[in-house]
């Protein structure tokens, strides 16, 4: 058995954005408090897939919220990582960077290696879908500010009907991606579970997703002249497209291969988990 994602969850469900089309909140609700996580069970944890570590491509610290508002947590995982593994990333809604460069500093001390920046529109109509309240949020200077602090940026783009689904959309995005120098570029179409326990968001979604705009991304990408790099575990492409490095993923978790479990996932409650959907999916 090996894993490919050793996913854990930083804080609560608290978060400063409104994603219309969050799937967090469509799977497992979580407590409304923030836990003080289980460090016993962590590092229980960590050996688990260290022995599964065959295949293991990131550690990624994440949330059922955003992460970022939980500082002394996220440093707190990474002092009992100690750098055990090379590739640890942070994703988060990236409307926090700004004031917590200090923290990015400490995090990146500590082995932080990437950064992975939520967005769902190329520019101004990013806020108002995600529901950013604040105007002034500008992710294109957010990544900067990690580029300055020496981290790497990878650029997460939901494809929506309502804010980038087209293959020249994409194009633009990229390209911009590629002026600004931003490592890598993800895109993945809005998907709801198969049971969801949200339905004013699952309604949401089968309004606005857009069905074949990750194949439709791919065709054109290799109609421009995209060179194919990798095909990822759980389905995913890799391309070099003029140089910039592009990936069409999926929000969901599951897998076919019944020696792969896609990811690992740690809660602060001391849960390890293979799948968001399901509390029974539990190793301990």
């Amino acid at each position: 058995m090996k894993t490919h994602t050793f996913s854990i969850v930083v804080g609560n469900a608290a978060c400063n954005a409104n994603c219309p089309y969050c799937v967090s909140k469509m799977t497992q609700m979580e407590a409304s408090e923030c836990i003080e996580f289980n460090e016993y069970q962590f590092d229980t944890c960590c050996r688990i897939v260290e022995q599964m570590r065959d295949g293991l491509l990131t550690v990624l610290l994440t949330g059922k919220g955003e992460p970022m508002l939980h500082l002394q947590q996220i440093t707190r995982y990474l002092d009992c990582i100690n750098r055990r593994f090379p590739l640890i990333e942070l994703q988060t809604n990236g409307t926090l960077i700004k004031e917590n460069i200090t923290s990015l500093q400490k995090w990146r001390n500590r082995g932080l290696t990437l950064v992975c920046i939520s967005i769902a529109a190329e520019s101004i109509a990013n806020n108002r879908l995600m529901g950013i309240k604040d105007d002034s949020y500008d992710f294109w200077e957010a990544a900067k500010i990690l580029q300055d602090i020496g981290l790497n940026v990878r650029l997460n783009c939901t494809m929506t009907r309502a804010g980038i689904s087209r293959p020249e959309d994409c194009d633009r995005l990229i390209d911009r991606a590629f002026k600004a120098q931003i490592d890598q570029v993800t895109f993945r179409e809005v998907t709801k579970p198969v049971t969801t326990l949200n339905q004013k968001i699952s309604g949401w979604i089968e309004g606005h997703q857009a069905p074949g705009a990750a194949t439709r991304l791919s065709n054109y990408l290799l109609m421009q002249g995209a060179t194919q790099l990798l095909e990822l575990p759980h389905g995913g492409m890799v391309y070099d497209y003029h140089d910039q490095n592009v990936a069409i993923s999926n929000c969901l978790t599951g897998t076919t291969d019944p020696n792969d479990i896609r990811q690992i996932i740690f809660f602060p409650d001391g849960r390890v988990a293979y799948d968001w959907r399901y509390k029974g999916a539990r190793l301990l």
